[in-house]
């Protein structure tokens, strides 16, 4: 499982998925020129977290099954592709941390 200590982590795998996934990047990036700092901070967030789950569904299987489904594999690489293209989206933006999470009045749903 990966461990990000700040979204720099992220970013070194952001070079490979502008090239692998440039729609992916593009989609977001586009997405992005009409959020807030604090929308574009959770929704690395909320990608983060989904790539975490993936990744232990995919852990869960493999030791349960000895081989995890292409669902399973599909999902696990899609949400890791997601955290990275909103790394790189967050980084172009300027953020470099969650604090702004908590700057905010408002709730994280």
């Amino acid at each position: 499982m990966l461990h990000y200590s700040n979204f720099d982590d992220v970013a070194c795998i952001t070079t490979g998925i502008a090239i692998t996934n440039p729609c992916l990047v593009n989609r977001i990036r586009k997405q992005a020129t009409d959020l807030s700092d604090y929308e574009i901070a959770a929704h690395l967030a909320n990608a983060i977290a989904s790539a975490t789950d993936a990744g232990h569904s995919l852990a869960w299987e493999a030791s349960q099954y000895g081989e995890s489904s292409a669902e399973t594999l599909v999902d696990h690489e899609y949400f890791e592709e997601l955290a990275a293209a909103w790394s790189m989206v967050a980084i172009e933006h300027q953020i470099d941390s969650f604090d702004v999470l908590y700057t905010e009045d408002a709730s994280i749903h």
